[in-house]
């Protein structure tokens, strides 16, 4: 071989090297119970995933709490059920927990972390130098301010080698002093192999004198392996690139997010409100929303953050309905017929095909333009304005109530083949609720293999039984 050719190809291998050596262990580390659910209460030694560690280093301490419903404290959860409260007390004492991560973290890697964190206005808890309860203050006169563990301190995050061992600090945040719920983003660069997580409550150095303090901490994120050099996020909406009009009632929104490898490091929004349903694929930054469209412009805003910064991106979509519809609208004679027929063009009067006037109680209807992949509960999109058909018609019959029930042919064991159909229903009843028909209108039910209406003896058959039905509960006739 000439010796140009060896030298461009060890160029390019080199090269190659070098380019799989920059890139981040694409590790995702799932914590056990993130958003600390269980029962609130005072003083839980037990929290499913945690180990309490201050007791280990205080033995006479308490462990921590769950909150809310303990000390005063009544802030809502961000997440989930129950959240964690830990204190710093006036005898020099601190509360933390812990728990082994799945994969450690190892030198020369990244990672990117985030929790909620707020302070309540009010924690009373006995102050351990004075010692006097809540009670005792109240009636003796003691300002309650004296033993409320309010002052600001706050919140240490650790790496371990072992369990309780403080290995290296990996962040600290600035005193806690926001009463809502607060986004707090990290990123880890561990010097040492780490194969443990801890956050402690802790006051801030330097600080002469000890404080009685807490905090709150709620909602954790995944730890995910990034580049050490990770810049600042790039968002870019594909589609739509500005603006666009469509006369479908759902649109496919596409947008990609560099630096980005977290949905919790996303804000979606649609038409000024909070939209979450929506996918994310942290390996390739790709994000996609079917988005459900009002009449007129429905604005999108999607903006990414990390611990280098934050980037936004605005697009709209129009929606216009079909001009066919327009053009079937009769010559009327003065304008309150045309408001009448505006009114009845903007709802739907039939329920899978079958007349308002002809629907009965326990009437059956098949939904004909809806099918499930096998082994799915997903509802496709090619479906999606079948069920917004339906969404028009129990908005404008709220007195409608139906009953949507999930049927499978017999290619699977009972157990499964109910839980599949159950799946199912529940499904198309969430697409329902999620778009504006209220509960009150929906039962979802679950039948199995109990009730075919084919045979399951031809692959016709079994494709016919494997559907969805709604069954009408009641209405006033």
């Amino acid at each position: 071989m000439p010796y140009y050719r060896l030298y461009l190809s060890a160029v390019i291998i080199c090269f190659a090297l070098s380019v799989f050596a920059q890139q981040p262990d694409r590790t995702v580390l799932k914590l056990n119970n993130p958003s600390f659910n269980g029962n609130p209460g005072p003083s839980r030694a037990f929290i499913s995933g945690w180990v309490d560690c201050g007791r280990s280093r205080f033995p006479t301490e308490s462990a921590p709490d769950l909150q809310p419903g303990s000390f005063l404290v009544n802030l809502a959860p961000k997440e989930g059920s129950a959240y964690l409260g830990m204190v710093a007390r006036d005898n020099e004492t601190w509360e933390s927990v812990t728990q082994q991560l799945r994969k450690p973290l190892t030198p020369k890697q990244c990672y990117t972390f985030s929790l909620h964190l707020a302070a309540s206005a009010r924690y009373s808890s006995p102050a351990r130098l004075s010692g006097i309860a809540v009670e005792e203050a109240i009636a003796s006169g003691v300002k309650l301010d004296s033993i409320q563990h309010t002052s600001p301190i706050v919140l240490r995050i650790w790496g371990g080698s072992s369990q309780c061992k403080l290995t290296e600090l990996l962040a600290e945040t600035d005193e806690i002093k926001n009463r809502d719920w607060k986004k707090f983003d990290f990123k880890f660069e561990p010097k040492s192999e780490l194969n443990f997580i801890m956050l402690e409550a802790f006051y801030k150095t330097p600080n002469p004198f000890p404080l009685n303090g807490h905090i709150l901490i709620d909602d954790l994120s995944d730890i995910i392996g990034v580049p050490c050099n990770m810049g600042p996020p790039l968002v870019k909406i594909s589609k739509p690139r500005q603006s666009t009009t469509t006369d479908k009632l759902t649109y496919t929104v596409k947008a990609s997010l560099i630096n980005i490898y977290s949905k919790k490091d996303i804000l979606f929004e649609l038409n000024d409100k909070l939209f979450t349903d929506f996918e994310f694929d942290n390996t390739t930054g790709s994000l996609t929303a079917i988005i459900p469209l009002k009449k007129g412009v429905n604005k999108l805003r999607i903006k990414g953050s990390n611990t280098e910064g934050e980037n936004e991106a605005r697009a709209s979509v129009r929606y216009k309905e079909a001009e066919d519809i327009v053009a079937v609208v009769p010559p009327v004679k003065n304008s309150t017929q045309t408001i009448e027929i505006e009114k009845e063009l903007s709802t739907e009067s039939t329920l899978e095909g079958v007349k308002r006037s002809d629907l009965k109680k326990d009437l059956k209807l098949e939904m004909k333009n809806i099918a499930f992949r096998a082994d799915s509960t997903n509802i496709q999109e090619k479906y999606h304005d079948s069920l917004f058909k339906i969404v028009r018609f129990l908005n404008s019959n709220t007195d409608v109530i139906i009953e949507i029930g999930g049927h499978t042919n017999n290619n699977c064991d009972e157990i499964i083949c109910n839980k599949i159909s159950e799946d199912r229903a529940n499904s198309v009843m969430n697409f329902l609720v999620k778009n504006g028909v209220s509960m009150d209108q929906l039962k979802a039910k679950g039948y199995g293999r109990e009730q075919p209406i084919a045979s399951n003896n031809s692959s016709y058959g079994r494709r016919r039984n494997q559907r969805v039905e709604i069954k009408i509960i009641d209405l006033d006739n």
